[in-house]
């Protein structure tokens, strides 16, 4: 990767200086059980989604979950899909191997969504979204901060798979131990900046962009932060990333 222009943006001045646009998520003619309601609730609403409940004189369809921004249509998809992505027992978060996961239309269109008081199982379920992304296109340069690399092992089976394709897999984080051989770039540093920000930043050789930034709130294990698909703010966070922690063409 060439060194790009340095922007003198840290990763929190990104978090900061990115907007979300809240969008509504209309649930439509739904007879599904509580929990899955709120399941689905539970995930969107720290993205500062709003969830609302709305029906049809006919009836149907049944079970749909419209992403709307205002009076413009952005996605459909069938509430039970949602919640086998979302589920917090058997969610994306779960799973071991990358192909299985199916990322709904509704969770592909949010774009430049901040979100606030996200755990690490819905920080997971984020960070398959992009994964998932960077899976399918097949070919490009993935980079995911781990905050810690101690905490690599915990997605070796999906990282080993990852590292297996055609991608450039680069994981970053203090370096408190050693990660497992999984034929990855390890950048290891210890700063303040690398030990508070989660990131999956997907950069494809086809001009593909999409990334997820989050630092960890002062009460620990809770996250704020965005996801985007926008080139100029992915740029942004490759920017911070290669001006900060990648060596550079003759180093």
């Amino acid at each position: 990767m060439d060194r790009r222009p340095t922007t003198g943006m840290e990763l929190r001045e990104i978090v900061a200086d990115v907007e979300g646009e809240r969008s509504t998520l209309a649930l439509c003619n739904v007879d599904a059980p509580g929990d899955m309601i709120d399941a689905v609730s539970g995930y969107l609403g720290p993205r500062h989604v709003a969830v609302r409940h709305t029906s049809t004189a006919e009836g149907v369809p049944e079970n749909v979950a419209i992403l709307h921004d205002g009076e413009q249509f952005r996605a459909a998809s069938d509430l039970r899909d949602l919640y086998r992505f979302t589920d917090p027992a058997v969610g994306a978060h779960t799973a071991d191997d990358i192909e299985a996961v199916e990322v709904p239309a509704v969770v592909r269109e949010l774009d430049d969504t901040t979100f606030s008081d996200y755990g690490q199982e819905r920080m997971i379920v984020a960070s398959r979204e992009i994964e998932k992304r960077a899976w399918n296109a097949g070919s490009g340069t993935l980079h995911t901060g781990f905050q810690r690399l101690s905490l690599v092992a915990t997605q070796r089976s999906i990282y080993r798979k990852l590292a297996g394709s055609d991608l450039d897999v680069h994981v970053y984080g203090v370096p408190d131990a050693d990660p497992p051989d999984l034929d990855v770039a390890v950048h290891g540093h210890d700063t303040e900046e690398m030990a508070e920000s989660w990131f999956v930043v997907f950069e494809g050789s086809d001009g593909e962009r999409s990334a997820l930034l989050a630092l960890e709130t002062a009460e620990r294990s809770t996250y704020r932060g965005f996801w985007t698909y926008r080139a100029e703010v992915v740029d942004r966070i490759l920017d911070r990333l290669q001006e900060a922690y990648l060596p550079g063409p003759q180093e």
